[in-house]
């Protein structure tokens, strides 16, 4: 028995048992590979089933709409042109290309989706005198075009956390002369291959080996696409089996098209800034400010030779590596039959042909900023930067550069490197809000001045004090007192509130009292209701800042931003008409559905007889008050404004407003240090600069029934005859008409 115990035991550790544990090991090999393949295909189906990629969301300014009789000049429309990437040409435009054609511009627009309803791309011919334009013509056709609506410039993008952008080209929309050099550089057999290629792997060990280093890579583009998408650039074994494998799956699951389609939108190709450029369309356009549709042999040469590395042959940073790359790459076209010999040595022998530098990643910082914010009530910062969202807003490229232009004129002449600067140009008609800086340095993306700054107003406070004051038993022709007033506050100490110029005018009329800015009257008048009426009027429009009001309100101490100071006055403008301010027209998936539009909302808050009043103390500001440079600078001009200036002259505020466009310039410093500006002596000066190269409409007044004019002496308030020289012309309620009359000034 013990002998036959014996034999078994050998039996079992025979042959035969040695192949069922070689069996066995095989068995669990193979269910261990299965399994991680199947969690291989996972991460595959999980990337490709869902979003591939996050995508940025694209913040687009407004449709520039060409019409015969626009005010637009062929400089600013090159501009606009430009800043969507347009490149000019001297042959007959492409889609994405312009050119000059004697007081003419011949443009060929790109296609693009309006609310869902596709404009195709079209050739036209612009034509311009005197800063204007004249006419509108179907190249093709030579008919002649009542409206065209340009597409709209995209100012700005907000990011993945990856720090990636892209632009998406579907598979129909990558031009066939990408895929052939593609292919050709990088992977000749890419159509006759299952993911991997042996022979290119052995030939490129076979190179590295005697070569004693790495000199050649073996991998195919679906090797690439795998390593792009799902693994670290980390050189070991176990990622190059991981590549191999999931190349192989890649290939299983995909036709060739879609696995190239997806290679060209992931590659990545430039570092801008913190934002990593990937994708050949997005590259493109950094690089050439063309389309892929529109590259020459030697831009596409380039960008399939920055495929190898991306650092190394950057043509900002080693333009001559860069030049020897791209030149190889052509020969390889050459020899590859995709050119001519002609067109080789046409290709090697021209320059890189690249921008002089990459744009800004974001060159409208504090506006898009803005419109993050006024978005946030509906998307999250993952969304925006994930769902490849579009959003249009009102934003108005040539608002925004003559506000940059007259932004820096202006800041010239002050010569204090620290002074700083938030600007906002609204229309208060509609609420939108066309162009904002928040930094001297218009394009730094740091703490946004315009919204978030809290400063004092001073007077800003005046207009919508002085239509409390009206509501009441005053006009325009009241007689005020301009004399000193003590006040006892809660604290139980002494409030003496005085004139900036520290002098008192005695009696004078309340019109005069307001455009000269002074004071005494307005703090006398405010402790005598004016005050509650004041807290009241904000509190409608969303501005009262404290529960407690103090009689300083009275003299602007309230603290608000420059946007909210636009808030404030766009009320005035509009006749007591309170239109939200916004940036957001509509916004839209990437399938061009419509997912939210933001109506035309106002309510009448304000009588606008009352309001009416107002703007037109607002124009005397402008004609013999504080702001009385204005007629000076635009003589003939109706304007209409208001001055701020607050103590120790930190602080210097001009909000004013022409026909729909209404602008608030704040400057100081940032330590609250004093400046020793006025808002006659500062932020008044910078407003005319922007305005003089914005251009503008004189304001004009509306008509209201209940309103009668009367010339008035404004010192006094006193009626006076109409041919009075020196008299002004002033609105009043009927049955509250002056009834003293006066000599003429």
């Amino acid at each position: 028995m013990a002998g036959q115990s014996k034999r078994r035991t050998k039996a079992t550790a025979g042959p035969g048992g040695k192949r069922r544990i070689a069996g066995y090991l095989l068995l669990l090999l193979m269910i261990g590979l299965g399994v991680y393949l199947a969690y291989l295909n996972h991460l595959i189906n999980a990337r490709f089933e869902g979003d591939t990629w996050a995508l940025p969301s694209r913040v687009y300014a407004r449709a520039l709409e060409l019409y015969p009789g626009l005010a637009l000049s062929s400089e600013q429309l090159e501009y606009e042109l430009r800043l969507a990437s347009y490149l000019q040409v001297e042959s007959q435009p492409s889609a994405g290309q312009y050119r000059r054609l004697g007081e003419s511009l011949e443009l060929h627009a790109r296609a693009f989706s309006f609310s869902g309803e596709l404009q195709p791309a079209r050739l036209l011919q612009v034509f311009f005198d005197d800063g204007r334009v004249t006419a509108l013509t179907d190249s093709s056709s030579g008919a002649d075009l009542a409206l065209f609506r340009l597409p709209p410039v995209i100012i700005g993008s907000y990011y993945p956390g990856s720090g990636e952008d892209r632009l998406l080209l579907a598979e129909d929309e990558i031009p066939q002369a990408l895929v052939e050099v593609l292919i050709a550089v990088e992977d000749r057999k890419f159509y006759q291959h299952y993911g991997i290629s042996p022979r290119a792997i052995l030939r490129a060990l076979l190179a590295n080996l005697r070569a004693g280093k790495t000199v050649q890579g073996g991998s195919t583009l679906t090797q690439q696409l795998a390593k792009n998408l799902f693994l670290t650039p980390a050189k070991s074994l176990l990622r190059k089996l991981n590549e191999a494998f999931m190349a192989l799956l890649l290939e299983l699951r995909f036709s060739k098209k879609t696995i190239i389609t997806a290679y060209i939108n992931e590659v990545f190709l430039l570092q801008q800034n913190r934002i990593a450029i990937h994708g050949f369309a997005r590259a493109s356009r950094m690089l050439f400010r063309r389309s892929v549709d529109n590259l020459e042999p030697q831009h596409l040469a380039l960008l399939v030779g920055m495929v190898k590395g991306p650092s190394r042959y950057n043509p900002f940073k080693t333009p001559e590596t860069a030049t020897r790359r791209r030149n190889l790459v052509l020969k390889v076209m050459l020899d590859q039959g995709l050119l001519e010999q002609w067109q080789y040595a046409a290709a090697a022998s021209a320059p890189l042909g690249i921008v002089s530098r990459l744009p800004g990643v974001n060159p409208f910082p504090a506006y898009l900023d803005l419109v993050k914010h006024q978005l946030q009530t509906n998307y999250s910062s993952d969304e925006l930067s994930r769902r490849g969202l579009q959003v249009f807003t009102a934003f108005d490229p040539l608002a925004q550069r003559n506000l940059e232009l007259g932004l820096a004129r202006g800041l010239r002449r002050f010569n204090q490197a620290e002074l700083q600067a938030a600007v906002v140009i609204t229309d208060y008609l509609s609420g939108d809000t066309k162009a904002l800086v928040s930094d001297r340095e218009t394009d730094y993306p740091g703490f946004n001045r315009a919204l978030m700054a809290q400063r004092p107003i001073g007077s800003l406070i005046k207009p919508l004090l002085l239509y409390g004051l009206l509501q009441g038993d005053l006009t325009l022709a009241s007689k005020v007192k301009d004399e000193p007033i003590r006040i006892r506050q809660s604290n139980q100490k002494i409030w003496e509130p005085r004139n900036y110029d520290r002098e008192q005018h005695g009696e004078m009329s309340l019109y005069q009292a307001f455009i000269r800015s002074y004071n005494l009257p307005f703090v006398s008048l405010g402790v005598n209701g004016g005050l509650e009426a004041l807290a009241q009027n904000l509190d409608k429009i969303r501005l009262l800042k404290h529960d407690v009001i103090y009689p300083s309100m009275l003299l602007g101490t309230t603290a608000m931003s420059a946007y909210e100071v636009a808030q404030m006055f766009q009320v005035i403008a509009n006749n007591g008409y309170f239109t939200p301010l916004t940036t957001i027209r509509s916004v839209s998936d990437q399938q061009h559905r419509s997912l939210e539009r933001v109506p035309l909302e106002s309510h009448k808050l304000f009588d606008q007889a009352g309001m009416i009043q107002v703007q037109r103390a607002l124009i005397g500001v402008a004609e013999s008050g504080t702001a009385s440079y204005l007629r000076q600078r635009f003589p003939g001009r109706n304007l209409a404004g208001k001055t701020g200036t607050t103590n120790a002259a930190r602080d210097s505020w001009f909000a004013g407003f022409s026909q729909r466009l209404l602008t608030v310039v704040w400057l100081g410093r940032d330590d609250n240090r004093p400046i020793n500006l006025t808002g006659s002596s500062g932020a008044l000066r910078v407003w005319s600069d922007i305005m003089e190269l914005q251009g503008f409409e004189s304001f004009k007044l509306s008509h209201d029934g209940s309103l009668e004019w009367r010339p008035i002496n404004p010192v006094n308030g006193g009626l006076v005859r109409k041919s009075c020289e020196n008299g002004v012309l002033l609105p009043f309620p009927k049955g509250r008409l002056p009834t003293k009359k006066s000599a003429c000034p």
